[in-house]
């Protein structure tokens, strides 16, 4: 379990669209980033209603065939659109509105009262394609102007590090009774191989607040911060007919050597010595999926699990990272997940459901401090993360999604502090609920423009209306950290 921000980094897009909005009306319609330049597909063909990163039935396929489909760019003669380097970038930038315009209790800008103007908040760099014939590479560089903690605060740019990076080996074998494709990846974050959207990176709400306005929200180890960026894993996975789908890979935060590059600038904090991250023990992570495709319909029906070893960070009261002298506690992960998706011009529908329950079995509750330097009263907790969302496009232009994410799990204290009881005493609440209607309009194949809002409804078990919710001694209600966000995203 950790708390962390609601929907963690920030991917809104930029004024950097003002500038360059003349030499985007020109583009051929074919000028979008790496892998489009590398087939000559346009979005359309591998994302749903060309919005990234929702991937059609071609879209994964050509994930899982190792991102080499169409031909290596020439890089000595230059002379052609598909011979362009094999990079591309992308700038995001937004601008945020709060609820909550309190001046106590909260940490944050202005001494609690979260702040947004329109600028650039991220700016990201891709590499990648086809290598070989079978070998293929997906590779991200963030810079980002704010940290994505609780507070907010400004990093000043020079929070830049590897983001989700992979390399894949892929075969594929077409027979005129058989289509079996096989491979193996490393990558740098659990659920980055996922081809269905219903995972983390994937997920159809990737455009997320960059400062939730501190709304805190339970989430599982799986779904979580602890395997983003600071672990590197190695599977296997084989795609049958098209149907049948199986993944296994383990998962660890590397101390040296070459894999220490995939988890380069990667936040240290929790980290046991040498290492960036809490995954000081191998970490399995398994995938099981049906997949059917029937005309312009798709429909997946998927298990996912992780079974993870976390060492402790200490006595009660240190800060300390993890370490491996310390007790070891397990989290054991395991859901389902569900997709639909209708492809057919001019209308794009898709729907993903995932509900994932971790069991968490806490070493020294009430003494040792755990991975996130929280401190359990309980032996054991369980916690369920619930995510649905709907969305439609028409034209490739127009577009609407509404989401809904849920947390419940058992009352402990020591991981969970914002909610109080009548009587003021913690009741140690995790269950968490929040709606996020949102609009877009994509002018062009490379841009797109939307309007996002989040409306809690429950947080810390406290529903809207109740001000049980505890900062510093000020009470506020789920409905303060409602948060609305305007943005813009240019990429090519």
């Amino acid at each position: 379990m950790k708390v962390s921000n609601l929907l963690g980094k920030a991917k809104g897009s930029a004024l950097l669209l003002l500038g360059t909005a003349s030499v985007v009306v020109s583009m051929d319609a074919n000028a979008i980033p790496v892998f489009a330049r590398q087939t000559g597909f346009k979005c359309v063909a591998c994302h749903v209603g060309g919005m990234y990163p929702q991937l059609t039935s071609l879209g994964r396929m050509f994930k899982l065939t190792g991102y080499t489909m169409g031909n290596r760019p020439n890089l000595t003669d230059l002379e052609v659109q598909n011979d362009y380097p094999p990079v591309a970038v992308m700038v995001q930038g937004a601008r945020q509105y709060y609820n909550n315009t309190s001046t106590q209790g909260l940490p944050g800008h202005g001494q609690g009262v979260p702040s947004s103007s329109m600028n650039v908040q991220v700016v990201s760099f891709f590499a990648g394609g086809k290598i070989t014939d079978n070998v293929g590479a997906f590779m991200q560089w963030t810079g980002q102007k704010y940290d994505n903690t609780q507070t907010g605060s400004q990093a000043g740019w020079n929070a830049a590090a590897i983001d989700n990076t992979e390399f894949r080996y892929a075969d594929r074998t077409v027979t005129p009774t058989t289509d079996t494709v096989v491979g193996a990846y490393v990558n740098n974050r659990a659920t980055m191989s996922d081809v269905w959207n219903n995972m983390g990176p994937w997920q159809s709400g990737w455009i997320n607040y960059f400062n939730s306005g501190n709304a805190q929200a339970p989430t599982t180890f799986l779904m979580g911060e602890t395997t983003q960026h600071t672990a590197v894993g190695a599977g296997a996975y084989i795609f049958q007919n098209k149907t049948w789908y199986g993944e296994l890979a383990v998962y660890k935060s590397p101390t040296h050597g070459p894999l220490s590059a995939l988890t380069a600038g990667a936040p240290p904090s929790n980290a046991a010595a040498g290492s960036n991250g809490t995954v000081i023990d191998p970490t399995p992570y398994l995938r099981l999926a049906y997949n059917k495709e029937w005309g312009p319909h798709n429909f997946e029906f998927g298990l996912h699990g992780m079974m993870a070893y976390a060492h402790g960070s200490g006595l009660l009261g240190s800060t300390g990272p993890s370490d491996y002298s310390q007790p070891v506690s397990t989290y054991r992960d395991v859901g389902f997940d569900s997709q639909y998706q209708y492809v057919l011009d001019p209308h794009y529908f898709s729907a993903h459901a995932r509900i994932t329950r971790e069991y968490m079995n806490n070493a020294g509750p009430g003494v040792f401090a755990n991975y996130s330097n929280l401190t359990p009263v309980n032996a054991t907790d369980n916690l369920t993360e619930t995510y649905v969302d709907a969305i439609y496009v028409y034209q490739a232009k127009y577009g609407a999604q509404l989401s809904y994410q849920n947390v419940t799990g058992s009352n402990d204290v020591g991981l969970y502090s914002m909610a109080v009881n009548g009587a003021g005493g913690l009741t140690g609440n995790p269950n968490w609920s929040a709606w996020t209607p949102h609009v877009f309009y994509a002018p062009w194949q490379n841009v797109r423009i939307g309007y996002m809002y989040t409306f809690y409804t429950q947080m810390g078990g406290v529903t809207s209306g109740n001000n049980n919710l505890v900062f510093n001694g000020t009470k506020f209600s789920p409905a303060n950290f409602n948060t609305s966000m305007l943005y813009i995203g240019f990429v090519y």
